[in-house]
């Protein structure tokens, strides 16, 4: 065999490998003001608590049409008021890693904070109440399924915040290991046979 078909081979894999584990991105504030968002390929998204939970969070909400993805039901662009939610929940259909979001804190001192579960289990939570202006935050912890922001540590009320992008990249599959751990197997197999009939 060659050398390009080795090389060919190689390349193969690894884009294999890469596209197992692609990462997954969205961008909540190239959407239009008032845009009711339930899910995208990978999540879903929930209102939990507060004055008004029912219904899916909106692009926009509670009159803040820069806001991206809010804790708010209503994205009318006169609305100065509530409703607005406690939590915002993402709950992701795989387990997932590498997750991050850039968020806009719209108050400040009502307790901002993030946490994320692997099914029951809290893997990481973190205070985020000093985040404003679509700040970077990297969640901890690994095999996430679950992520929620919250701004009602402490009995506060809801002000609003919102989401800009959220990125994460799905946990490998073991198949998927598997069929990855083979193929480097086979090839460095064909690579010895080669090279010791030489």
């Amino acid at each position: 065999m060659s050398r390009f078909k080795y090389a060919a081979l190689v390349f193969v894999v690894v884009l294999c490998a890469s596209a197992a584990a692609s990462a997954a991105s969205y961008d909540f504030t190239t959407l239009s003001a008032g845009t009711a968002v339930t899910s995208e390929p990978g999540v879903t998204f929930d209102l939990q608590g507060g004055p008004d939970s029912s219904g899916p969070p909106t692009i926009g909400g509670f009159g803040c049409p820069t806001c991206g993805l809010t804790n708010s039901t209503n994205g009318a662009a006169d609305s100065t008021s509530y409703p607005t939610a406690t939590i915002l929940d993402m709950e992701f259909t795989k387990p997932v890693n590498d997750v991050s979001f850039t968020f806009n804190n719209w108050g400040s001192g009502n307790g901002t904070f993030y946490t994320a579960w692997d099914g029951a289990t809290e893997v990481s939570t973190a205070d985020i109440d000093s985040v404003e202006g679509f700040g970077l935050v990297t969640v901890g912890g690994a095999d996430i399924t679950d992520l929620q922001i919250n701004n009602n540590q402490g009995g506060e009320f809801n002000w609003v915040f919102g989401v800009g992008e959220l990125s994460f990249t799905p946990t490998p599959e073991p198949g998927s290991l598997l069929l990855l751990g083979s193929g480097i197997l086979g090839m460095a197999g064909v690579l010895r046979r080669k090279l010791m009939a030489r």
